[in-house]
């Protein structure tokens, strides 16, 4: 296996881990609060990590903010997300806003002149397929305006357009003050938003419960796991299949909530399942 392939699939563990055990905080807290935490936990891991390790690291003014820049505008598909749930149902907002790798592979052919073989490009749709039915209700499906405000659907779009987007931005300040520092600009820059957010909101910004403040750090661990992989990847890799094998993470979030709170698999999760894990296997031999 290629460095491109192990590092997609660790990033994929990570973000996987990590949206599987942000179920519990955020029932419990509100959305603003559980990013701001999160994001504060990952901040400081990372912080940790660079003391600790020597990472190839490069300090660029002009890059680190552009970093910056990018992580304020990564924070607006956060809200747009949250938005898009409120007003809409979860079967229908969650997959077509999971669906922002189509955007990443398109802006990476694009920006970056990357190109797919056909056998990649196949491997690609099968993860992206699976990814898109795993969290697909088609009861809420058919309860819903397509198209209409109301449906969370445009919120959705607009959701994985921008997700797409930042994805393949990435690569801008990885290429030059790599992975680590890229990783910990994005994270510090998703906190300071979520603070202003916060303060605008007027939010309280007391601290969770001491059950709710270890699933953070937890959800903050594993998705420390999935950036730094996922900037590794990307690195050294094309941004197009990184990307697809990171964002099929709703595998392994699925699979733990079978494991961890005893949901059952449906017959089109199961499916799906099986095209993602056939797609990862397919990209991983070509």
């Amino acid at each position: 296996m290629s460095a491109e392939i192990i590092f997609g699939l660790i990033a994929m563990l990570g973000f996987g881990l990590s949206s599987a055990l942000s179920k519990i905080p955020a029932k419990n807290i509100k959305s603003k609060k559980l990013v701001f935490f999160r994001n504060l936990i990952s901040s400081s891991l990372f912080i940790i990590l660079m003391l600790l390790f020597n990472f190839e690291m490069a300090f660029s003014m002009k890059y680190i903010l552009i970093a910056f820049l990018i992580s304020f505008i990564g924070y607006i598909p956060l809200v747009v997300f949250y938005k898009a749930l409120d007003v809409g149902k979860v079967g229908v907002v969650v997959p077509v806003a999971n669906s922002s790798v189509l955007f990443t592979v398109l802006f990476s052919i694009l920006f970056f002149g990357e190109s797919l073989s056909m056998s990649q490009a196949f491997s690609i749709l099968l993860i992206i397929t699976g990814i898109f039915f795993i969290s697909l209700n088609f009861h809420d499906l058919k309860k819903s305006n397509l198209f209409q405000l109301s449906s969370g659907i445009p919120y959705a779009l607009i959701t994985s357009f921008l997700w797409g987007l930042i994805f393949v931005l990435f690569k801008i300040p990885i290429m030059i003050i790599g992975p680590i520092l890229t990783a910990f600009i994005i994270e510090l820059g998703g906190f300071l938003s979520s603070a202003m957010h916060m303060k605008i909101s007027k939010t309280s910004f007391s601290a969770p419960t001491k059950k709710n403040l270890l699933y953070i750090f937890f959800v903050a661990f594993f998705g420390v796991i999935g950036a730094l992989f996922f900037n590794m990847g990307i690195k050294c890799g094309n941004i197009s299949i990184v990307a697809a094998l990171m964002a099929a993470n709703p595998l392994v979030s699925t699979l733990y909530a079978r494991i961890a709170y005893k949901e059952k698999i449906s017959i089109t999760q199961g499916f799906s399942i099986l095209l993602i894990i056939t797609g990862i296997i397919s990209i991983s031999y070509f």
